[in-house]
């Protein structure tokens, strides 16, 4: 049989509500020093460097390829690692993934600086737009050089979050903001300059951000560390986080092509001021799809995790908080769109020449009314990343991004004239909802759509009977867990020596977390799972206070020869189980221990 006490996988909700809001500040890092830019632009520089600034939209896609590619890929790979426990092999992965990313990115820097002419004519900078290729041009010098810094920060940012230090995330992203700001009023009034020193200016708080983000690695207590020692064949390891990333590059190189695409587009049907309205629209997923991208991102970092413990109903438990949790903040997002839009284009295209503003708004309307439809599709693209369909999501990516947008843009461009560069977005959602809705109808996982929408095969995790699911905040409750360990462990036939090893770590660890853990006034649970894999007694504890790693605290009492009668419950649990594993990630503590 199965057991179940209540508030069942009460922190999965907890882990989703500390990460969305981490992974949505994440999406709006990247998208603020493209609002200051275009605000600064905007208002000061004219209607042509609007549209100039918007034409390099794909390239500083392209610039963020490598660290999203990077980071998506070890995310994946470190999230199953530490799903099993394996914190040391997790932080190699870790190391090689700053690494690959510091010197990929140093590569690309030195490529666009030897081909800024054909990549400004690349962008749609030429013929009758010829004029705005110098401006094209130095915004790029400008910008480029921040992306080696902005490609490895972005891997440090992401897994600062697993390290439960959003806090500094918040402070870099508030130094960069600050640099950004003060820097572009400094280019434009002090200097008088213009789209370079706007560029340079954003690459210089891209580097203010790397350097917050490093001081992370002066806390002591953190799990997060550079490991090379017992790094074998790093090539094989680089080509697993590539391969894993795959579908965040197939992302943004569609996206990129996409705004080529429709660039080139709108350049030979449309005037300038249609590019500029179109940059506004595109600058809308940046700014406020963070909501959607925040969730669809926190839905990939989680769902590894859970994938790699084998646990189905935690995967049921995220998919549905994600949606209750997504729908809300759409309706909210949507709204400010609808009533304001007039505000949001202003952010980008300035108030100065009004035909250009309420184009924009238009824009801005067409995207608002997008987005309940951007919420799923993100949200099924990204599930397929964290789960490990890979070639399912390599395909849906690409066509989400590009495949199915830039043929319907084109068509409508011909009909209706360059409005139809953003009606066509609500089209082109339509069509790739209908294949994921094909897709996980036709799933062989299960018979009911709420098992085929799990998109895992028909034995995935634990059978029913081998499995304990648990929760409690008192100590009274923890016993009761124990009690509860033993009739499960009775009625699957383990030893009685198994049993009592079980129960003494539930209450023993049980009583350490609410002892020390509970005693800064806010609620907090502790959630255990117990399986049965392969003849192995496995025993997972979550909590949700502050750090403490029982591993090294026993290693830190063993090595001083501390008295043996002081922290025997700790000295107990480790002596009696094969192995113990601890990993803080997202404000979670996790701790698996094997008997």
């Amino acid at each position: 049989m199965r057991f179940v006490m209540r508030r069942e996988h009460s922190i999965v909700d907890e882990l989703f509500r500390g990460s969305v809001m981490y992974y949505m500040l994440d999406s709006l890092t990247w998208a603020i020093g493209a609002l200051i830019d275009g605000a600064i632009i905007g208002n000061f520089l004219g209607v042509d460097a609007v549209a100039a600034y918007g034409l390099t939209a794909p390239l500083t896609l392209v610039c963020a390829l490598i660290g999203s590619v990077v980071f998506g890929g070890s995310r994946t790979l470190y999230a199953w690692l530490a799903g099993r426990g394996e914190t040391e092999e997790a932080n190699r992965v870790f190391t090689l993934s700053c690494v690959l990313a510091a010197g990929l990115s140093l590569v690309m820097t030195g490529a666009i600086f030897l081909l800024l002419t054909p990549l400004s004519a690349l962008l749609g900078a030429g013929g009758e737009h010829m004029a705005l290729r110098p401006l094209v041009k130095r915004y790029i010098a400008g910008f480029i050089l921040g992306a080696p810094f902005d490609s490895t920060a972005k891997v440090l940012a992401g897994f600062l979050s697993v390290d439960s230090d959003d806090n500094r995330v918040t402070a870099a992203t508030a130094a960069m903001t600050v640099t950004d700001i003060v820097g572009d009023l400094a280019a434009v009034f002090l200097f008088h300059g213009g789209m370079f020193l706007v560029g340079l200016t954003t690459a210089l708080g891209q580097i203010v951000y790397f350097i917050v983000l490093t001081t992370h690695f002066r806390r002591r207590n953190r799990m997060l560390k550079f490991v090379v020692k017992g790094i074998a064949r790093p090539w094989r390891t680089f080509g697993t986080i590539l391969r894993h990333g795959v579908p965040a590059g197939i992302s943004l190189i569609a996206d990129a092509l996409c705004g080529i695409a429709v660039n080139r587009i709108l350049s030979a049907s449309a005037s300038s001021m249609y590019l500029a309205a179109y940059s506004v629209h595109r600058s809308m997923g940046s700014l406020i799809g963070a909501t959607y991208l925040g969730i669809a991102d926190t839905v990939w970092g989680l769902s590894g995790i859970y994938y790699g413990e084998e646990d189905r109903r935690a995967l049921d438990r995220l998919q549905k908080t994600a949606v209750r949790t997504g729908a809300a903040l759409i309706v909210l997002a949507g709204a400010l769109l609808l009533v304001f839009p007039r505000f949001f284009a202003g952010l980008y295209i300035g108030w100065n020449d009004p035909e250009a503003l309420a184009l924009s708004a238009r824009a801005v309307r067409w995207f608002a009314l997008s987005m309940p439809l951007y919420l799923p599709v993100y949200l099924f693209n990204d599930y397929l990343m964290g789960i490990g369909r890979f070639r399912v999501s390599n395909v849906y990516t690409a066509f989400l991004e590009c495949g199915a947008v830039v043929p319907v843009v084109f068509v409508m461009v011909r009909l209706i004239g360059g409005a139809g560069a953003w009606i066509a977005t609500p089209v082109s959602l339509v069509v790739m909802l209908l294949f994921a809705l094909v897709y996980v109808l036709f799933w062989k996982g299960g018979d009911r759509f709420d098992e085929k929408r799990l998109l895992v095969p028909r034995d995935f995790g634990i059978a029913a009977g081998e499995e304990l699911s648990i929760s409690a905040d008192t100590m009274t409750e923890v016993v009761g867990m124990s009690r509860i360990a033993g009739l499960f462990c009775r009625e699957n036939g383990i030893d009685r020596k198994k049993a009592n090893a079980l129960a003494l770590c539930i209450e023993e660890m049980g009583r350490n977390i609410i002892e020390h853990g509970f005693t800064d006034g806010k609620e907090h649970s502790i959630d255990i799972r117990i399986l049965l894999k392969d003849g192995e007694l496995i025993l997972r504890i979550r909590d949700d206070c502050l750090p403490f790693n029982p591993v090294e605290r026993y290693e830190l009492i063993r090595q001083q020869e501390e008295d043996p009668t002081k922290n025997i419950g700790l000295r107990l649990v480790v002596n009696m189980c094969r192995d113990m594993q601890y990993l803080s990630a997202l404000g979670i503590n996790s701790l698996i221990i094997r008997i």
